[in-house]
């Protein structure tokens, strides 16, 4: 990724995720985000339901891109990665690890964890 080898791991500036943008039915999923993660650090994003947490997370595994705002992970600037980049990115550096629905309940863990790999 960045060159920088001081670069934060993940950095949000100023993030927003707006639906149905300047209509009645707008939705600020998220209004002004800001976020620094080092290497090494442990986060844990926590809040009531509705207050954005899922889509934070699908901008941070770059499965959804900020409305406004500059993600940047490594040092990079998401916005400027390809589509084959990111894929990259979701395949080989990014990994979830869902609440609930998405493990298979015949499989171990280890199972459940080689399973996107095959």
């Amino acid at each position: 990724m960045g060159s920088d080898a001081m670069a934060n791991l993940v950095e949000l500036r100023n993030v927003f995720k707006i639906y149905s943008e300047g209509l009645e039915s707008e939705v600020r999923a998220l209004d002004g985000v800001s976020l620094t993660v080092q290497r090494g650090e442990f986060v844990a994003i926590v809040g009531q339901s509705g207050s954005g947490k899922s889509t934070m997370m699908n901008v941070l595994g770059c499965l959804d891109i900020p409305t406004r705002g500059d993600y940047f992970l490594e040092g990079t600037d998401v916005r400027e990665l390809t589509d084959k980049e990111l894929s990259r990115i979701r395949n080989k550096e990014i990994g979830f690890i869902f609440q609930q629905y998405n493990l298979i309940q015949t499989l171990t863990v280890l199972e459940n964890v080689e399973l996107p790999l095959i």
